[in-house]
């Protein structure tokens, strides 16, 4: 098959799970023996090409890095006129709304649509209810913010669900979101990840290493853990945050205004290599999120390290960890709930250990990354012979 991938971002724009997960899926297409092109906004450098493993990206302007618009979905319709002339398209796979331009081409070519959903309308408002400023000078934005997302799924979502043959959700946890124009649709495929090699983590007796990864951003509650840190002063703990984002500047001035330079480090943007390095050395991962996410890949990455984590309890994440088995749930934004389950890890070595071997059996079980791959390629030649 040739299939056209349409995504706002790509691992060029931004490292994060969406990202992550999209160029997993190109390169399992490509290893299955598909031809993939892929269709995305404005390269950050203006580079309008890139040749991947097997595949090629297309950084289509006029546009914003990362930003759907009327001018880029009217120009991916003559982009995808000269792809399909110069080697047919098979079936169109849009990560979220991105394939929202050129749905009536695809119905002209009787090309089927596979559309893939990491959220909802009602978890995309309540992420931003969860960390809304709600200072009078701000109320503004709860009008605005929440008539944004409901105009999106009015305009982009609901029509491309109608349009599409298939829908594919990365958690159960949306799936009775998804009832309008979803009929015999929908399917559910988790995340998958390249788990890495399993080998035997010693338990570290003395100053106990913590780890936050993904983009930093308030939503995903970093400060929070930050926060966290100061409250255990009476414990030897390092706290290692990797991830650029907007909101990182207010978080190193917390840093900074609770003294914490000593104890919180900024790694900023790692190869893959550093990372595993991290996640290896690790003995608690934080995920404190305040979004609704749909299922976050750190988190996975953290299982599959068999690292003991502490997770919100909200959104995908509440469909993979299981409470005091692999894993620790927490109540979203309550800090004193966070600290209490960093002190019982930090003083139960025999409860991280066991939490982490869990932690790795649960990913090995449900998230391998040929698994989702296989998954969704199943799904693209399903549609395609039906078309």
């Amino acid at each position: 098959m040739h299939i056209l991938v349409i995504t706002r971002s790509t691992l060029h724009h931004r490292f994060g799970g969406f990202q992550r997960q999209c160029m997993d899926l190109c390169e399992g297409f490509v290893k299955m023996g598909h031809e993939v092109t892929v269709l995305s906004t404005a390269h950050p450098d203006g580079v309008e090409k890139v040749e991947e493993l097997g595949y090629t990206i297309h950084f289509i302007r006029p546009s914003n890095p990362m930003r759907l618009s009327k001018a880029w979905f009217k120009e991916t319709k003559k982009w995808v006129d000269k792809i399909h002339a110069n080697k047919s398209i098979d079936v169109i796979h849009s990560n979220g709304c991105a394939g929202i331009g050129i749905t009536s081409w695809a119905r002209r070519h009787n090309i089927p649509i596979s559309l893939l959903c990491h959220g909802s309308l009602r978890t995309e408002i309540l992420s931003f209810l969860s960390s809304a400023d709600f200072r009078p000078r701000y109320w503004h934005w709860l009008l605005l913010t929440p008539f944004s997302l409901f105009k999106r799924y009015l305009l982009w979502e609901l029509p491309l669900r109608r349009a599409s043959s298939s829908i594919i959700l990365v958690t159960p946890t949306i799936e009775h979101d998804f009832s309008l124009f979803s009929k015999e649709k929908v399917k559910v495929i988790e995340n998958g990840i390249a788990l890495p090699d399993p080998f035997t983590k010693e338990l570290n007796q003395g100053r106990l290493s913590l780890l936050c990864t993904g983009r930093a951003d308030r939503q995903k509650g970093f400060q929070m853990a930050i926060k966290a840190i100061s409250e255990l002063q009476d414990l030897d703990l390092h706290l290692d945050i990797v991830g650029t984002g907007d909101y990182l500047g207010e978080l190193k001035k917390l840093v900074k205004n609770l003294e914490l330079e000593e104890r919180v480090t900024f790694c900023g943007r790692v190869d893959d290599d550093e990372l595993h390095r991290l996640y290896s050395e690790a003995d608690i991962y934080l995920i404190p999120t305040l979004r609704y996410e749909g299922l976050p890949l750190a988190l996975l990455e953290a299982l599959a390290h068999g690292i003991p984590t502490i997770s919100s309890e909200i959104g995908g994440n509440s469909d993979v960890i299981t409470h005091n088995h692999d894993g620790l749930f927490v109540k979203p934004g309550n800090l004193e709930n966070l600290v209490a389950s960093i002190r019982y890890l930090a003083s139960n070595p025999s409860a991280r250990e066991s939490l982490g071997v869990n932690a790795r059996s649960t990913c090995e079980r449900r998230f391998d990354k040929d698994r989702m791959v296989n998954e969704t390629e199943q799904v693209l030649r399903m549609i395609t012979h039906t078309a």
